[in-house]
């Protein structure tokens, strides 16, 4: 690969992909780390369901504005918007402190993790087409990956201080200011000549509810949505009893050294993968590949959990969840992307935001608020309940991916 030859466009998406990746794992590093200090097991999954809330509203509203801006648009509206409350997050956080200002800062924080990504991804596979995307997804993500394990040792370094918050959601907002400055000065990459509507198209319905229903009503995008649910209902289940094992293992600041430490070792995985696995997996094993890898390896995960000594079986929640913090940016989620690419140019955007920002965080806010009514379900065995639920899962996700690879 000549990168002198590398096209302008290309560049610039990987630079935008890195600061956003390094954002967004500040942020989760970050939000991580507050929800553990500042609350306690039975409250972790109502505050995960209340940010999962906060991100559906906010999806409606990405929605409406890849419809009416496209999906640049929308991304440097909600950054701007996202940058706005970030700066009072990080004052009140300095200023006032204590569990209320903790909680509204989770919630932003969980905000920034999902919302730019989502939208960042809609903007892409709108400009770039098909061949390109295959040629050009290991350099994006690669860039992404770096950023991530940059993010993981800045919330490291960050932790040795006093003021490790007022550090961490800092840096998230001038990462993210850097990005508004640059999606501002390269308006003329990312903005799509859209075709000549007719009357079927959704960018004529006059509500939002309207024209989310005619993006998600085809056999394709229903495929797709049941594919996000399963991903997301796997992914969420092993995340909250990862964070309830953390809790019980770390306090204080070691929370934080704790998750900058694993994010920073899962996204050295991340980048390995990428250099040296991910370009064979899409070029010989395409999108059914793509797709099925991630809850093939969490699927064996599971069985092994259930076969191999109790105690190491105990550790499995670790195991899945750093598979999918290696395997889901780097392999499953760009499958899903490629799926968008049967779509036209100027939904993609509306589309993504639709199924994937709107489909993913209703999904956790219903797992989150099933865990909850259920605690006691999962913490009196969960050796054995967790990974049965997470086999049975697996296997209707693989069957989901099989039939979004037959359409």
């Amino acid at each position: 690969m000549d990168i002198f030859k590398i096209d302008k466009k290309i560049v610039v998406l990987s630079v935008i992909y890195f600061m956003l990746a390094q954002s967004s794992m500040t942020s989760r590093a970050t939000a991580d780390a507050l929800l553990l200090k500042y609350f306690d097991e039975s409250s972790i999954p109502l505050m995960i369901m209340a940010a999962a809330s906060l991100s559906i509203m906010l999806a409606l509203l990405t929605t409406y504005l890849c419809g009416r801006f496209q999906a640049y648009g929308a991304v440097r509206i909600t950054i701007a918007g996202l940058i706005v409350a970030m700066t009072a997050v990080v004052a009140a956080v300095s200023i006032i402190g204590g569990k209320v200002v903790a909680a509204g800062a989770y919630m932003v924080c969980e905000v920034v993790v999902v919302m730019p990504m989502v939208l960042y991804w809609g903007m892409a596979m709108g400009v770039l087409n098909p061949k390109e995307s295959k040629k050009w997804f290991g350099l994006i993500g690669a860039a992404g990956t770096c950023g991530c394990i940059l993010a993981g040792y800045t919330v490291s370094w960050a932790s040795r201080s006093a003021i490790v918050n007022e550090l961490t959601l800092g840096v998230v907002t001038i990462l993210l200011l850097i990005v508004l400055v640059l999606l501002m000065t390269r308006a003329n990459l990312f903005t799509i000549r859209e075709d000549k509507p007719d009357s079927t198209t959704p960018t004529q319905a006059t509500g939002i509810f309207r024209r989310i229903a005619l993006l998600i009503s085809s056999r394709q995008s229903i495929l797709m949505t049941w594919l996000v649910v399963f991903s997301a209902t796997v992914m969420c289940l092993i995340d909250i009893n990862f964070k309830f094992d953390v809790r019980n293992a770390y306090s204080g600041a070691e929370l934080y050294s704790f998750f900058g430490e694993f994010y920073s070792y899962t996204s050295i995985a991340q980048l390995l993968l990428q250099l040296f696995i991910v370009r064979t997996i899409l070029t010989k094993g395409g999108v059914f590949a793509a797709i099925t890898v991630l809850p093939g390896i969490l699927l064996l995960t599971a069985v092994c959990a259930l076969v191999i000594d109790r105690e190491v079986g105990e550790k499995a929640v670790y195991a899945g969840k750093a598979i999918t913090q290696v395997f889901f940016f780097t392999i499953e989620y760009v499958g899903l992307q490629m799926l968008f690419l049967a779509v036209k140019k100027e939904f993609r955007g509306q589309m993504n935001s639709a199924i994937d920002g709107l489909t993913r965080p209703s999904t956790i806010a219903v797992i989150s608020l099933l865990i909850t009514s259920t605690l006691v379900f999962w913490q009196e065995d969960i050796v054995l309940r967790l990974n049965l639920v997470i086999i049975v899962l697996c296997c209707f996700w693989l069957f989901v991916a099989w039939l979004n690879y037959r359409e």
